[in-house]
């Protein structure tokens, strides 16, 4: 069956490409008949979002109060000629309802409750960079094992700054900092509501641990305070670092290989 399947699927989405030319990864999905929906790219990219997303599910099925949203089944995935190729279910979405808010910030509450897996790095589950819009091109420039290796990216970051906006915006530290999961793009096409009515959460691309500093960066102003994030001194630092790293031409710094070193 699953080379059957893995045929369908690989037909689908090529004739998916011929017919629908895409400029970015996310015109990469199609729907293969009634069943399934299919998201499809390098395995470097979409290998993290895999195991992200196994790792919500499986976490979504345990009993839990209040009731977890939907998250799509990945029933199964595979590499055909260097193309990683995700299986999961399709899942009919209705009409956004008028209390959409309401339940992306119930959402958003749920994932930053769910307990990381041991051992877990900064970023999605499994390892992978941190996709996230503090970083140039919404992409860290390599993977960050914890905060305070994040924290010294900060600290160079900080030295783009002019002498006087140094001066007006401290630099930020996040060590110590609570570690929670976030949807940076809570956008509402990330969410939606099924046909039993119940909240749908969609799009682990973006979906990462971070610290509740970069969590409070970009939630809206009426989600932060129910996860106890309001009145955070350091967004005016982090979005005066984030503005200068738009222009950088080296976003590594080279400093991925201090840390390979160390």
């Amino acid at each position: 069956m699953c080379e059957e399947l893995q045929a369908v699927v690989i037909a689908a989405c090529k004739t998916h490409e011929e017919t629908n030319p895409r400029k970015d990864d996310y015109g990469a999905c199609v729907f293969v008949g009634a069943d399934y929906f299919v998201k499809y790219g390098a395995a470097h990219d979409l290998e993290p979002e895999r195991a992200t997303q196994e790792y919500f599910y499986q976490h979504a099925q345990q009993p839990q109060t209040p009731e977890p949203p939907r998250i799509a089944k990945i029933v199964h995935h595979f590499i055909h000629q260097h193309t990683m190729y995700l299986v999961m279910e399709r899942i009919e979405l209705q009409v956004s309802p008028p209390d959409l808010a309401n339940r992306i910030q119930g959402a958003v509450e749920w994932l930053a409750n769910v307990p990381p897996p041991p051992n877990s790095k900064l970023g999605p589950v499994g390892g992978g960079f941190i996709r996230y819009k503090f970083f140039k091109d919404h992409e860290a420039p390599f993977e960050f094992s914890d905060t305070a290796m994040l924290d010294l990216y900060m600290m160079r970051a900080h030295r783009l700054l002019s002498q006087a906006a140094r001066k007006k915006y401290p630099p930020v530290s996040v060590n110590g900092e609570r570690l929670m999961f976030t949807q940076s793009d809570m956008r509402d096409h990330n969410s939606g509501v099924d046909e039993n009515g119940r909240t749908v959460l969609m799009d682990f691309r973006e979906v990462g641990l971070l610290p509740e500093s970069f969590v409070a960066f970009t939630l809206p102003p009426d989600i932060a305070p129910s996860l106890g994030l309001s009145g955070n001194s350091k967004l005016t630092s982090m979005a005066a670092i984030a503005h200068c790293l738009l222009m950088v031409a080296n976003p590594s710094f080279d400093l991925e290989k201090v840390f390979v070193k160390n």
